[in-house]
């Protein structure tokens, strides 16, 4: 069992850990609430703009950046959004299962963030650029920037369909790591009605001149969801760490001064017992 000196120190160090995941914890909360209310003012703009392009793909019958039938796909270009920083829980865990899962060794690999970059970097998958400026400040500006240089690869022939790895946020407590599809584009299954929209000259010819607009829509609604997944996972598992430090902490305390009265108890036992030895002389 551990002496006094060294149940001191690892009472200081559990109480030192835990005024440090308290304070990631703050920060994470806050990082949370910024990113968040982003989140909440652009999610029905998301939804707007999702409804229109379901509708232009539901009436367009031939375009280049639609899926053929028996279209072969020999490149996938893999955009994986992870985090630059670790602790936060099991966020980027479960990107990486989803990676190791479906991603093939004759894949691209578009790394966003650090952790996913090492990942990749470590197994040896073909990198095809580095992305780790994005963060809860990241901008359409940003986005448009991006999807521009996607749709310019693509109409290069440097890969045959992009896909996406995120982390979709359903609440401050569930995430689902999920696979999206950006190109080719699938045709639904059902076609669309809309009274209030009318495509001139036709669908295709619209899906032509918006198809940035549709790739930087679907990356800037991504990138914000994973974000506010990070942070809300980071959150969570800074709480715990510091709950549990503190049940630690309590445990260590307890087997300090309980050690502590032993030796004050033997002390006292030994200093009667010599007294008595003394007076029995």
């Amino acid at each position: 069992m551990a002496n006094l000196s060294e149940l001191k120190n690892e009472l200081r160090s559990t109480k030192d850990i835990g005024k440090i995941t308290g304070a990631m914890e703050l920060v994470a909360t806050a990082k949370l609430k910024k990113i968040s209310k982003r989140l909440g003012n652009t999610q029905s703009y998301l939804k707007e703009v999702y409804e229109v392009f379901n509708y232009i793909i539901s009436h367009t019958s031939d375009s280049k950046f639609m899926r053929k039938k028996d279209q072969e796909i020999k490149k996938t270009l893999w955009i994986i959004i992870g985090s630059n920083l670790g602790l936060c829980g099991g966020y980027n865990s479960n990107i990486i299962k989803l990676f190791k899962k479906n991603v093939k060794q004759t894949d691209l690999v578009l790394p966003i963030g650090n952790k996913i970059f090492n990942y990749s970097k470590a197994n040896n998958y073909n990198i095809y650029k580095k992305l780790s400026n994005i963060d809860v400040d990241f901008s359409n500006e940003q986005s448009r920037e991006l999807s521009i240089w996607l749709l310019e690869n693509y109409l290069k022939k440097e890969f045959d369909s992009i896909k996406i790895i995120y982390t979709k946020f359903i609440n401050n407590v569930t995430f689902d790591a999920t696979i999206l599809d950006m190109l080719p584009i699938e045709s639904p299954k059902e076609k669309k009605d809309n009274d209030d929209l009318v495509l001139e000259p036709d669908g295709s010819t619209v899906l032509q001149t918006s198809v940035t607009m549709y790739l930087n829509t679907i990356l800037f609604g991504t990138i914000i969801e994973s974000q506010v997944s990070e942070q809300a996972s980071r959150r969570m598992a800074m709480e715990s760490a510091t709950k549990n430090g503190k049940e630690i902490a309590e445990k260590l305390s307890i087997l300090y001064n309980r050690k502590r009265q032993e030796g004050i108890t033997q002390e006292i036992s030994e200093i009667v017992g010599g007294a008595n030895a003394q007076s029995s002389d």
